[in-house]
């Protein structure tokens, strides 16, 4: 599985966040437990953790850092065997009536304005430059909105949005929700754009929606890009399966050009999408970023494809911001892997070649 280097991220700031303990300095005070944050926000704790195949074994304990002063929360650990399902995680309330779940980032070690602080915790922790963009009218929580850009290589911005407390001492990465709402709802409503643009197939309506975060040059996604035929061979006529394209853009240099490729052709030809999508696994090990151009170009017009509407596509800055859009949207709510899969606003462990998400499905069919 490619950790996305957000993912990274997270873990590079396992100590910062969570005071694990370092070599050099003198072991971390025993943990405190974690308070009770009500059976409301344990219901909404639940359906925010994947779905595992395997075994999986909870803990929380107390955070090291302090909150705002509206606000309580508790650290989130699962530990497994499937690496989809284990991590860490903060889930916060508030006295407003919002539930956060994700990774906070701690500016402690910052100074200056709002702005200044994010870009030197970013640049100390991922080495690379975000430029912010902090809307300053307050949430229902009193804390403002930002945006991180990233410049991508070839041109466009990958965002990343969050919500910051006014101090500087804390940013959530992605949003709070109301208290009252269904998790998995509101996780599909986040992605509701983006779906709407991405390659589909399947029953038009379904009772059951599996999307799978996948990038062209992840080899853990040429492993699993066969994982959806069974499922869609038995119940084509209850399961939708939507393509969300991720491209680790930081790692991946043929990744994007690949989706971009790829939305030109659905642009066209939506059925032929899926014979592209396994003509580019197949040949994954062969391609590199001085070929995919002319394997992408060679496929459209092996397949009679309108070429002029083909490259007018493949070079349309607005079809490369949405994917680089789509990316920076799965940074944001929490897609930390290729292939990650969300099966009815669940994140579900595909288990071993693809038995977990096959179990899963049918287990919601069956209902």
């Amino acid at each position: 599985m490619k950790r996305l280097a957000f993912a990274l991220l997270v873990l590079s700031l396992t100590s910062a966040t969570f005071a694990a303990d370092e070599p050099e300095k003198p072991a971390a005070p025993a943990e405190k437990p974690a308070p009770n944050l009500g059976a409301r926000a344990d219901k909404l704790i639940k359906d925010a953790l994947p779905v595992c195949a395997g075994e999986m074994k909870e803990s929380r304990v107390a955070l090291t850092h302090k909150l705002p002063e509206n606000m309580l929360g508790a650290v989130i650990r699962e530990e497994s065997k499937n690496s989809p399902c284990e991590g860490q995680w903060v889930a916060a309330i508030s006295n407003e009536g919002g539930f956060f779940m994700g990774t906070p980032w701690f500016l402690d070690d910052t100074e200056g304005t709002l702005e200044e602080r994010l870009k030197a915790f970013t640049l100390q922790y991922m080495k690379q430059v975000f430029e912010p963009t902090i809307d300053r009218t307050k949430t229902r929580e009193g804390l403002f909105h930002v945006t991180l850009t990233q410049a991508v290589d070839g041109g466009g911005k990958l965002p990343l949005e969050g919500e910051i407390d006014p101090a500087g001492t804390v940013l959530f990465i992605g949003h709070f929700v109301p208290m009252s709402a269904d998790y998995r709802t509101s996780r599909l409503k986040a992605f509701e754009h983006f779906l709407s643009l991405s390659p589909t197939t399947g029953a038009a309506k379904p009772d059951v929606t599996v999307i799978e975060f996948s990038d062209f040059e992840c080899p853990s996604c040429q492993h699993a890009a066969g994982y959806l035929k069974p499922i869609l061979a038995a119940h084509s006529d209850r399961v939708r399966y939507i393509r969300y394209d991720t491209p680790l853009v930081s790692i991946h240099p043929w990744a994007l050009p690949a989706a971009v490729a790829g939305r030109a052709i659905w642009h066209q030809k939506p059925e032929l999408f899926w014979k592209y999508k396994e003509q580019i696994y197949e040949n994954q090990e062969k391609l590199s970023a001085f070929t995919i151009d002319d394997f992408t170009r060679g496929f459209a017009s092996d397949h009679d494809l309108d070429m002029k509407k083909y490259d007018a596509d493949v070079n349309s800055p607005e079809l490369r911001a949405e994917l680089v859009n789509g990316a920076g949207n799965a940074f944001t709510n929490d897609v930390r892997a290729t292939p990650t899969y969300i099966v009815n606003g669940a994140f579900v462990d595909s288990g071993v070649d693809g038995k977990g998400l096959v179990d899963y499905v049918n287990g919601l069919l069956k209902k």
